[in-house]
Parts: structure tokens; C-alpha cells; sequence
């Protein structure tokens, strides 16, 4: 059966007439819906930026931590296997070398600075405890022995602060310092058969690599606290000569008392057949990053006022080591 073309007029056109409504009547986004939308996904990517900064943070601070760790403990096992070497000379006090005055000639020897020299240690509170700690910056020198042949190994801190005679002794109108941290510098040089060189010439080259850095091997940057103090063989800390010799009858140390802590030595000077029956060493590592902010500030003051509070980002590291040649007869 053939249908007139008006039928499928009236068909199609009531569907396409509906369909048209159905699209006029579809309602798109407001605008608050938007808004909301933009505020949720600015909130997950701002945190997705927040936990990613956190993550790089945690990142950096363990890498900065493995940093001064492994460094730390390098520092301190060479130490530790130089000191464990320490030998006595069996020589008097003073010596004498060609075009060299009569001078010292320990076998051991640590200096401290003290706070009523020119200059002063760091003091730095401690969160938690009214306590503070000191950080001491001190001079080590040593002498070892390899078969005939005598082996002078001193270590220093060396800061930046312009002063000539900056390990703390005495200068005439110099105003007191406070030293912040340094750089640690090793220093070796050696005696070798039949040369005629003596542990006082040894000693006194040692004194002027102190002063001129120049003539010295750089080891660690960073370090705010050094520190060596010494042991009789009954495990006591030495503080005076009659820790060594109580009945004083040796002429082999100098032990001198810190005058801001008249409990501690400030100079520990063996000589002869004495060495120490035991040392320990402290040493304060500041961290990578505090170290660079340190030195980015042009002002002194505004160094030791940033450091004040960042007791929290210096590493401690500390061990004791026996001596293998200490002479017992020196501590009669």
C-alpha cells in the first residue's frame, strides 16, 4: 500500500519538534558550580605541592644527615687510628736545633681556648635543658713512630675571623672574640733517621702552620666543636700534674686549668716517657646547609646570632682511644 507523503510529514514532524524541546530545555553550569570545582581542584593540587615540597624536604635532610655522618666518621677514624699510635720520645722537655732556640718538645699536647683570653668559645643553649653546651675550638699535635723514623701529625680549626694570633692567646689591645665554627686543617711532618731534626723543631713548625693555614692539609669545613681530653691509666680524667705523677717526682707534663672551669684542664703538655693512657675525642660538625647560611652573612655578630639557635644542626661526635704506648712507669 502506497502512503501519501503527508503522512510521513505528520510523523516526522512531531519528533523533531520534540527533540528541539528537550535542548532548549537542557540547563548548563552556573557559575558557583564552576567556582566550586575550580576551589576543589586548586585545594588537591595545592596539596600535591605541599606533600611533593615535603618529600623533597625530607629528602634533602637525609642526604644532609648521610653527609655529615660519613664525613664525621671518616674525620674521626683517621684520628682515631693516628692517636692510637702516639709514642713517647724519652727526651727531655726542651731541645735544641740548628738556628732554632731552646723550645718545647712535647710528645702530646692539646690547647684550649679559655674565655679570659681574647678569645671566647661559643656558647650555644640546648632545647630541653638550662645547660648550655661550650664549643671549644682546640690545638692537637702529637708525635708517632714508623721503625727509626719520628712522625709529627697536629690538627687545628682555623676560622675567618680577621685576627693574627686567632687561636687565643694573649695579644696586647686585641678585643675578645667569640669563634664560631672553622675549617679543620691536619698538618704532618717527620724526622727521618740521622737528619738531626728533633720533635721541638717538629713542634714549632707546627705552631707556624697554626698561623698560616697555607702549609697545612684542609680536611672538613664546618667544624664548630673540637676537642681532646686525656686519661691516666686508672681511667680518671687528667686535670692536674698529679693525675700523671702523684708524687711529683717527674718532670713529664704540664697540665694547666682552664680558669672558666677550674674542673677541666685548658693545656695538657707530656713530655719525656709520658702519653696519655687514653684520650677522647669530641667533634661538632654543622650541618651543609647552616654552614652556607653562616658564611652568607657579611657580619660577625650576625653569624654568632644566627647560630645561637641552631644547636639542633650540629652533629656530635665522640669516641675514646686507648693509647698502645703509653709507659707505665710515667705514672708513678
Amino acid at each position: 500500500m502506497k502512503l501519501p507523503i503527508s503522512h510521513f510529514r505528520f510523523r516526522i514532524e512531531p519528533a523533531a519538534s520534540r527533540r528541539g524541546a528537550a535542548i532548549g530545555n537542557r540547563r548548563a553550569f552556573s557559575l558557583v558550580e564552576i567556582l566550586v570545582v575550580v576551589s576543589l581542584l586548586s585545594v588537591i593540587i595545592l596539596g600535591l605541592v605541599a606533600m611533593f615540597g615535603q618529600t623533597q624536604r625530607a629528602f634533602r635532610m637525609g642526604m644532609t644527615q648521610t653527609d655529615v655522618l660519613e664525613g664525621g666518621r671518616m674525620v674521626t677514624d683517621l684520628i682515631r687510628r693516628e692517636l692510637e699510635q702516639v709514642a713517647p720520645s724519652y727526651l727531655p722537655r726542651s731541645g735544641w736545633a740548628p738556628g732554632f732556640p731552646v723550645y718545647s718538645q712535647p710528645n702530646f699536647m692539646v690547647w684550649l681556648p679559655d674565655a679570659t683570653t681574647p678569645v671566647q668559645p661559643l656558647v650555644q643553649p640546648l632545647p630541653g635543658s638550662s645547660a648550655p653546651r661550650t664549643n671549644l675550638l682546640g690545638d692537637l699535635f702529637f708525635l708517632t713512630r714508623y721503625n727509626q723514623e719520628w712522625i709529627g701529625i697536629g690538627y687545628f680549626v682555623r676560622t675567618n675571623y680577621p685576627q693574627a694570633n686567632w687561636q687565643g692567646r694573649p695579644v696586647v689591645g686585641e678585643p675578645a672574640r667569640t669563634l664560631g665554627p672553622g675549617t679543620l686543617y691536619r698538618f704532618e711532618t717527620n724526622a727521618p733517621v740521622l737528619s738531626g731534626r728533633t720533635p721541638a723543631q717538629m713542634y714549632l713548625e707546627f705552631t707556624a702552620a697554626v698561623a698560616n693555614p697555607y702549609r697545612a692539609s684542609k680536611i672538613m669545613d664546618g667544624v664548630i666543636h673540637f676537642r681532646v681530653c686525656t686519661f691516666n691509666t686508672n681511667s680518671y680524667w687528667i686535670v692536674s700534674n698529679g693525675d700523671v705523677s702523684a708524687g711529683g717526682t717527674q718532670d713529664n707534663t704540664d697540665i694547666l686549668v682552664s680558669a672558666s672551669d677550674p674542673s677541666k684542664a685548658g693545656v695538657f703538655s707530656f713530655y719525656s716517657n709520658a702519653v696519655p693512657a687514653s684520650v677522647e675525642l669530641e667533634l661538632g660538625i654543622l650541618e651543609d646547609r647552616a654552614w652556607e647560611r653562616f658564611k652568607a652573612l657579611p657580619d660577625p655578630g650576625g653569624q654568632l646570632r644566627y647560630l645561637a639557635d641552631r644547636a639542633g644542626r650540629v652533629h656530635l661526635f665522640r669516641l675514646r682511644v686507648p693509647i698502645r704506648n703509653v709507659d707505665p712507669l710515667a705514672y708513678r
